[in-house]
């Protein structure tokens, strides 16, 4: 018999797949360590390396639309190359953005890796996401995307919990320009590691062609009501998009204002806020799988539903709050809200693509929501110069409520609908 290599492996039992999940969110955290030390101290270095406030912002800006360009064309290649290619590939260009975020000495270099870090997640998470349709049940996918989010919250934390450890210890003994550059050397080895675990043990899950191609005819009732299932699908699926490009907008309006807000209204003390950040952040780490597994008993609607309403309640509560420990409970409700709407959502998509041409579906839906993400802050900065901080939680709020009503009045699930038996 001709061995058949791993590359080639379609995952065909359950303890492969379970084994093949739990790897890949182990290389999903490795991956994602330096996120949070990207977010906090990038602006700090490119700005000591002459970068003015709109090269900082370009550095920020490149990496996202690369991201949302890139992925309905990843889509396809995922459906028609298989998956792991692809995950393999995001994980290496994470490796070289890291490796570049070191040896870098100018601008230039800072946006060579940014351009890096965006092909990386184009590639990555699209694939990670489609590997977890194609091996979890229907009655599993929303615990099985949240444990996706809850390992990369634990690498986002852990990474920056490393640096800013590193950084109390040395206590200036080192440049931060000197610690960023050992910082992301490990985090550059972290990513060949994770690039290493899925060559070794996550198998393609997505049958060849050959095997494709071998499955009989549908029966002739299943025809009959395929047309009308994809229509009514299609349909659902838009309106859906349409609701996640709106959220996804919402969540991310009040992000160019916050930090500025509680510095001139609540507090200067950016250790304070960040202190004030933490319990979010190990929410973040904990529950996403938790609360996505309860979508998986309770249907996606209703944790969709009431995930944006609290996340509502809690964004027009922020301008109440008077101190920075209110604050940290609000962030704890969004960020609970977060982990319990992002699982669920994802799973409602994959549920109404009907398990056809998933790579594509869920390329979209990641255009769609790095779409949002990117329009989002643009839309607060204009109200925030506009009509003020005020208005621009009053919006973020409001869009948040009118997903809510969208998903209550328009969106219904497969088992509601008849798109599958």
């Amino acid at each position: 018999m001709t061995a058949i290599s791993n590359e080639s492996i379609a995952v065909t039992d359950a303890k492969q797949a379970i084994n093949s999940l739990r790897r890949l969110r182990w290389s999903v955290l490795l991956v994602s360590l330096p996120f949070g030390i990207l977010s906090l101290t990038l602006p700090l270095i490119a700005s000591q390396r002459g970068a003015s406030a709109v090269v900082i912002g370009g550095l920020f800006s490149v990496s996202a639309l690369i991201v949302v360009v890139s992925q309905p064309f990843v889509g396809l290649g995922l459906d028609r190359f298989g998956r792991r290619p692809f995950l393999i590939g995001g994980l290496l260009s994470f490796a070289f953005s890291n490796v570049i975020f070191s040896l870098s000495a100018g601008i230039t270099g800072l946006f060579l890796a940014q351009i890096a870090q965006g092909v990386g997640s184009g590639l990555l998470f699209v694939a990670a996401l489609t590997i977890v349709s194609d091996l979890a049940s229907s009655g599993e996918r929303g615990r099985e995307y949240g444990g996706i989010e809850e390992m990369s919250f634990r690498g986002i934390l852990l990474g920056a919990l490393t640096g800013f450890l590193l950084l109390h210890f040395l206590n200036g003994g080192v440049s931060i320009d000197a610690l960023w550059r050992v910082l992301f050397l490990g985090f550059s080895a972290a990513a060949f590691l994770a690039a290493a675990i899925v060559w070794r043990g996550v198998p393609e899950p997505l049958p060849r062609s050959s095997d494709r191609s071998q499955k009989g005819p549908a029966a002739p009732e299943e025809e009959a009501v395929k047309p009308a299932r994809k229509w009514h699908s299609s349909s659902q699926l838009a309106v859906v998009l349409g609701i996640v490009f709106l959220t996804a907008s919402a969540g991310e309006i009040i992000s160019p204002i916050l930090v500025k807000y509680i510095n001139d209204n609540i507090s200067t003390n950016l250790a304070g806020i960040a202190l004030a950040f933490l319990p979010a952040a190990l929410a973040g780490a904990v529950l996403p799988s938790r609360l996505g597994g309860w979508s998986d008993h309770v249907g996606r609607r209703l944790p969709m539903i009431g995930a944006l309403l609290v996340g509502s309640l809690a964004t027009l509560a922020i301008p109440f709050a008077q101190s920075l420990w209110p604050l940290a409970l609000l962030w704890v409700f969004e960020a609970a809200a977060f982990a319990a709407a992002t699982p669920a959502e994802e799973a409602l998509v994959v549920d109404l693509s009907g398990n056809e041409r998933l790579g594509v579906t869920l390329g979209f839906y990641t255009a769609v929501a790095g779409l949002g993400a990117v329009i989002g802050p643009l839309l607060g900065g204009w109200f925030s110069d506009s009509l003020g901080s005020m208005s621009v939680f009053v919006t973020a709020a409001s869009l948040l409520m009118l997903g809510a009503a969208l998903i209550l009045l328009f969106v219904r699930e497969p088992s509601e609908n008849g798109i599958h038996p």
